[in-house]
């Protein structure tokens, strides 16, 4: 074949011993927002797909919420139309609650009407909760996609449990971009980001939207108790959140100023450096998805202590990349951050183990399903 028709992702298959090429062409619907892991998972998917050659149309939605809704019901409808020649599978990012969910209804309205084929990865950390709410018209979706994609096997089998099971339900985590979290020097790092002396004190790093069901609060009296132990401790979180005048006020009753930092917002550039610097990367969230900083932080070859919450466990399966936690326990996170700071971790097993996270693997995985819908 000529180097134009090399690309994996034009989608090659035999039939009746004739290779059929399928062009795949999509209309991606999510969110540019700056932060967020639909926002991230939509952004770094696009990108592995272009480059596997598959055509993108984007369609994000932004800024307020009344703004959001009309993105995610008319615009997107009005986009669908005006570019309808131009793509062939409707593929929307979707979450909760209802008004985030909005877009998978219209997806459904949308394919309906022009005859398109329609993909919807579902990301909520709380879909138990969502589907029994609205199950009418989470199962509206659900008959009606092509294929609805979850992040995690407790989604599945969340709505296996209302719905029973189905061919068009699949699992396929979030993943991570390697090219950007890759092990680096954790002294240099330390040194780009000035912390401060001595370079070799512990670090524990966590990165995460500061509202309360990240955890954040059961992470402080952790270190409360660790700081008993050894105060060669230093702990940094970065993000922003209604939940940080809530945070600083309990880091001042628990004394902690000295041991621990919030950062605010960083850059994406940023986080590589820290994630490289720390020496542990901590999640005590009380619920989740799949969280994209497990993946990341697992790309930089770092050991990950999180709560067992959502698809956690799918991925920390074995105590090789990281231990797990018990939500809302701050005595079980303090005696498990203790144990990863004081363990030699096996860096090249984690990275290896990383590998099958990349997003170029995972893209490969989402444009099976692509060609399945279409044929």
């Amino acid at each position: 074949m000529g180097s134009g028709l090399d690309v994996v992702s034009l989608g090659y298959f035999l039939e009746k011993r004739k290779w059929i090429v399928i062009m795949i062409r999509i209309l991606m619907c999510g969110s540019d927002a700056v932060s967020g892991g639909v926002a991230t998972h939509t952004k770094n998917l696009t990108a592995e797909l272009k480059k596997l050659g598959v055509i993108v149309i984007s369609y994000n939605s932004s800024g307020s919420s009344i703004k959001k809704i009309y993105q995610r019901t008319v615009g997107l409808l009005l986009n669908a139309i005006n570019k309808r020649a131009e793509y062939d599978i409707i593929h929307i990012q979707a979450s909760g609650g209802i008004f985030s969910f909005i877009s998978a209804i219209t997806g459904v309205i949308t394919s309906f009407a022009l005859n398109k084929r329609l993909v919807v990865t579902f990301h909520y950390s709380q879909t138990s909760n969502f589907v029994k709410k609205y199950r009418s018209v989470f199962g509206f979706v659900l008959n009606h996609s092509d294929k609805l994609i979850l992040v995690s096997d407790r989604q599945k089998q969340a709505i296996i449990s209302l719905f029973g099971d189905s061919s068009r339900l699949m699992v396929i985590p979030n993943g991570f971009k390697e090219s950007l979290y890759c092990p680096m020097d954790k002294m240099m790092c330390r040194t780009k980001l000035n912390l401060p002396l001595p370079l070799d004190k512990k670090i524990i790093f966590n990165i995460s939207n500061l509202i309360e069901s990240k955890g954040h609060a059961y992470l402080l009296s952790a270190i409360s108790d660790i700081i008993s132990v050894t105060g060669n401790l230093s702990c940094y979180i970065a993000g922003k959140g209604y939940y940080r005048d809530a945070l600083n006020t309990r880091l001042a009753e628990l004394q902690l100023q000295d041991y621990v930092e919030f950062l605010g917002w960083i850059p994406d550039d940023q986080i590589p450096l820290w994630m490289n610097a720390c020496d542990v990367f901590v999640l005590p969230s009380l619920s989740e998805g799949n969280p994209t900083v497990m993946f990341e932080a697992l790309g930089c070859g770092k050991p990950f202590v999180g709560t067992r919450v959502g698809g956690v466990p799918e991925v920390i399966t074995s105590d090789d990349y990281g231990l797990l936690v018990e939500p809302a326990d701050a005595e079980d996170l303090a005696e498990k951050i203790l144990v990863a700071l004081e363990r030699e971790w096996d860096r090249e097993a984690i990275l290896r183990y990383a590998q099958r996270f990349t997003w170029e693997n995972i893209a490969k995985e989402i444009m099976s399903v692509y060609e399945q819908v279409l044929r």
